[in-house]
């Protein structure tokens, strides 16, 4: 599960960056690869954290 979560975390923050350098770049994409990486984070990588964490603790 942690191994997991972490490649989600790399996955959606890799693809937030490599947009925000496509955008400065103005280069096609930017917006699904900015998109995409807020929306995983958003939607898959917060709630499964707060999952794996509440798991941890007891």
């Amino acid at each position: 599960m942690r191994i997991l979560v972490y490649a989600l975390v790399v996955l959606s923050v890799s693809s937030y960056l490599m947009g925000s350098m496509f955008k400065i770049m103005h280069w096609p994409g930017a917006n699904i690869m900015l998109i995409l990486g807020l929306s995983l984070t958003a939607l898959v990588t917060v709630p499964l954290s707060a999952y794996y964490l509440f798991i941890k603790r007891r």
